[in-house]
């Protein structure tokens, strides 16, 4: 029963996600984010990043569609942030790397720290020791509410910042589509309970739109907020309006 209702409650999300709208990055940005997509297909050690975040398998609905939104946004976005070129390149491929592994290590606490430290021994040896430290570090900083420490110097600030803003565009519309409904069937929630605590369950995710760290993330990261948002609500209105329907 659980499962047929977190089933009808996706549906349900993903129904009232496709009348609306898509947040803007992906109208304004769409170069960006073709660029960031032409480079992870070009790149091997993307392609290794993504080999390894398929054989982990995910945890707690944060598995590889996931993964994949968020290296991709994260290249667009150092991208958004840089004149085209090596640097920009290379840099953007950190990105990418870092967004397929960011949540290796999802289902462990402190999974940020956790998932740095088993990404910094995935490609240790494969890549630049430099290039290498800058993956580390935006792994390790990419969690919310936590405070990031400095970066070493502005590539290192740029990837990390990156990384945060891509994966928190996550908390938009995504979360209602996909997020809390996989995380609901990983925990074996019953997702009446998502619904009868929106208002507090909420709250973080109103609070993340003032954490943006890039100017690309500041520009765009509010509006997958209110979009997500909203979204949110007409969720909740709906299934709360039809209960008996899913008792």
């Amino acid at each position: 029963m659980k499962r047929e209702r977190i089933r009808l409650f996706r549906e349900t999300a993903r129904e009232i996600a496709r009348s609306m709208e898509r947040p803007v990055f992906y109208g304004e940005r769409a170069a960006e984010m073709a660029y960031a997509a032409d480079l992870a297909d070009a790149s091997e050690g993307v392609a290794f990043a993504r080999s390894a975040m398929c054989d982990s398998g995910g945890a707690m609905g944060h598995g590889f569609d996931h993964a994949h939104r968020v290296a991709i946004e994260a290249g667009a976005i150092v991208r958004c942030e840089m004149r085209p070129g090596p640097e920009c390149d290379r840099l953007a491929e950190n990105a990418l790397i870092a967004g397929y592994l960011h949540d290796i290590r999802r289902g462990e606490k402190r999974h940020a720290e956790a998932g740095a430290d088993h990404a910094g021994e995935l490609i240790r040896g494969r890549m630049d020791g430099a290039d290498c430290a800058i993956i580390v570090f935006a792994i390790r900083n990419h969690e919310a509410f936590r405070d990031a420490k400095p970066a070493a110097d502005a590539s290192t600030g740029l990837v990390s910042g990156a990384l945060y803003d891509a994966d928190k565009f996550r908390w938009g519309p995504d979360n209602f589509t996909d997020t809390v409904w996989d995380m609901a069937e990983a925990m074996r929630i019953d997702p009446l309970l998502i619904v009868e605590r929106y208002e507090q369950g909420v709250l973080g995710i109103k609070n993340i739109r003032g954490t943006f760290r890039t100017e690309t993330g500041r520009r765009y990261g509010p509006d997958f907020i209110d979009r997500g948002l909203l979204i949110g609500e007409r969720l909740i209105a709906r299934l709360r309006g039809n209960m008996d329907i899913f008792s």
